[in-house]
């Protein structure tokens, strides 16, 4: 048998390789987009639980959670429009900050230390927040995996057979 029957061979057999990995890899990244996205979203449902049991501790209960509602109502339209992590993060993290400065205004009111709603919502969210930046750190491992893996195929020949491309990290 010819070499370059042998070379040609060895040749696909590494293109499908590669090939084969990066649709796995990219499959995979867009399953954990899904489920960031998701468990953001289960999230932000908490907001309205959060509005009932601290409507009646708070003095200026409406403006408190006014820009959380309008945020929220955003996160709505945007998940209809789009899927994409990378505007839907944007939108998720002014949600945090509006949640850390519900709980911070909430942490200063001792009717609400002492109501058990209040302190379970709390304990629920923050354990929620934390499942979340496990994901994310996750998420930010495996795209910088993809894109070292991208770096190797632009330098190499696969490029002109592989048509996968760079990943944004958050």
């Amino acid at each position: 048998m010819p070499i370059w029957l042998y070379i040609t061979s060895s040749l696909l057999i590494v293109l499908s390789i590669w090939y084969i990995f990066f649709y796995i890899l990219s499959y995979k990244i867009a399953r954990l987009e899904e489920h960031i996205i998701q468990m953001l979203s289960s999230r932000t449902d908490i907001l309205p639980a959060l509005y009932e049991a601290t409507k009646w501790s708070l003095t200026k209960h409406s403006e408190i959670f006014h820009e959380s509602i309008t945020l929220r109502k955003q996160e709505f339209s945007l998940l209809d429009i789009s899927r994409s992590l990378e505007s839907f993060m944007k939108l998720e993290e002014r949600i945090h900050h509006e949640i850390n400065f519900i709980f911070q205004v909430c942490n200063k009111n001792p009717k609400l230390l002492k109501q058990k709603e209040f302190l379970y919502l709390r304990d629920v969210m923050m354990q929620k927040s934390l499942n979340i930046s496990k994901e994310v750190k996750k998420y930010k491992k495996i795209i910088e995996i993809y894109n070292n893996f991208i770096k190797i195929k632009n330098y190499s020949i696969i490029w002109l057979v592989i048509p996968f491309s760079k990943k944004v990290v958050l």
